[in-house]
């Protein structure tokens, strides 16, 4: 994973990160022995958090879930002892996701999605008539 952050930036890059893509429908994956596995598909972003001090010192917990506390789709990831943090930049210089590495080895990929989108022009071919 090039383009690594520098451990003194992570508490303050992850924060930026958050703000900037907060609610995007996400992936997420653990790359072992046996390739990507994927965890959970299109939940909304709701934070990645670096903790600096404590018992949980070094470890990144990745939020993801509802928009709501209604909502009961939730996934929480904690990643401990991360070694380095990578953002993963598409072909168009757009921000795609980011990259962990523990002490391991282990790695998780967060990415975001794109989400389908109705065709602004759809087909009258089989549209609701609303009879």
């Amino acid at each position: 994973m090039p383009g690594f952050i520098e451990q003194e930036k992570w508490k303050s890059f992850l924060d930026d990160f958050t703000r900037r893509n907060q609610f995007r429908a996400t992936r997420l994956e653990v790359v072992g022995e046996v390739g990507a596995q994927p965890e959970e598909e299109y939940l909304p972003l709701v934070g990645v958090n670096f903790e600096p001090k404590g018992s949980a010192a070094g470890s990144v917990e990745v939020v993801l879930g509802g928009e709501t506390i209604k909502d009961e789709r939730h996934v929480e990831r904690l990643i401990t002892k991360v070694r380095r943090i990578a953002p993963i930049v598409g072909m168009h210089g757009v921000e795609d996701g980011l990259g962990f590495e523990d002490q391991e080895g282990a790695k998780t990929l967060l990415t975001f999605e794109r989400l389908p989108e109705i065709p602004e022009k759809a087909s009258k071919r089989g549209a609701y008539q609303g009879h």
